[in-house]
């Protein structure tokens, strides 16, 4: 069997580290160096050809080979971070070594993840909360002991399901804003430049629509804006095929668009985006053979935009699987 060596050292490597195939040692050494942005002085003429013997000898040109083959400080967590997370489980520890008769799932639950009471407009939802679960499957999991769901998870759903619906569609006023350019269509415009700019500037509408729902997320507006953005642009495209499958209409085998327009194989093809469309509409028959609710859809897409990866591996694994 092969072994990954340190691009830094030579050493045998232990994975990737701050976005770099390193060993532990310089994965050590870099986090030190960054966290207390220490000035090295290279005693050797600053050129020295690093490997496991010299790493201990001249930091200065160990550090900057770690800065070029990847390594980027900015992947460092702080140290302040650090320690609030180490405080953290320390505390969830003690939690756990608590009888299980005195604690609750929202006792565990960390405060980042505790969800405030759905908005007033939400009552209604909230009402509906405990029909969100059949009673079929409600005595099924009682016989399991699997408990109820608590006021917390039910708030969640609720807050849900209600910025889920508040965000199915644009305005009135935007897409009365887009569609009335397409009406202006320049005649000298080629053929699908018009197909084009209307799937093009309804995504566009769409995207701002999940922005707005990642909004409303217990705990989206607790971390960063970088890391918000992050996390948006990765998840972009999944939270959009999870849209497009809600909107899918098996009859006509095509997807409806906010404006309640169909769209087919045929308008991608005169959009030249006939490439896009087969996967799209494999993906979205897969999920309807699952019947899916609007419950389920609000709790797949919260889940898509922490973790932009689920909708990939779905998509694979029903090809896998021939579905």
């Amino acid at each position: 069997m092969n072994m990954e060596l340190c691009l830094v050292c030579g050493d045998r490597a232990s994975g990737y580290h701050y976005n770099a195939l390193t060993c532990e040692g310089c994965k050590g050494f870099f986090r030190r160096s960054v966290t207390k942005n220490a000035v090295y002085i290279c005693k050797f003429g600053h050129a020295c050809e690093m490997d496991m013997y010299m790493r201990r000898k001249c930091q200065e040109c160990r550090l900057k080979k770690c800065l070029a083959v990847g390594m980027r400080p900015e992947c460092v967590v702080p140290e302040t971070q650090c320690a609030m997370k180490r405080k953290e489980k320390k505390a969830q520890r003690e939690k756990d070594k608590l009888p299980v008769s005195t604690t609750t799932v929202d006792d565990h639950m960390p405060p980042i993840m505790q969800c405030d009471p759905p908005p007033p407009e939400a009552a209604r939802i909230h009402d509906l909360v405990p029909r969100f679960l059949p009673d079929k499957l409600l005595e099924q999991n009682r016989l399991k002991n699997i408990p109820a769901l608590t006021t917390n998870q039910q708030f969640l759903i609720a807050r849900l399901v209600w910025y889920q619906d508040g965000y199915e569609q644009p305005s009135e006023e935007d897409l009365k804003r887009v569609t009335e350019t397409w009406q202006h269509n320049d005649e000298d415009e080629e053929q699908s430049d018009l197909p084009f700019r209307q799937i093009t500037e309804m995504t566009i509408l769409t995207v701002q629509l999940i922005v707005e729902f990642a909004k409303g997320l217990p705990g989206f507006a607790k971390i960063s804006q970088p890391d918000q953005i992050t996390l948006l642009k990765a998840c972009s495209s999944e939270v959009m095929m999870l849209r497009v499958a809600r909107r899918y209409d098996p009859d006509t085998d095509s997807v409806l668009f906010a404006n309640n327009k169909a769209y087919t194989r045929d308008n991608y093809r005169k959009a030249g985006m006939a490439y896009v469309i087969e996967d799209l509409l494999h993906f979205c028959r897969c999920i309807y053979t699952m019947s899916l609710d609007n419950v389920h859809y609000a709790l797949l897409t919260a889940i898509v935009i922490f973790s932009g990866q689920l909708i990939n591996l779905l998509v694979q694994d029903t090809k896998e699987l021939g579905i």
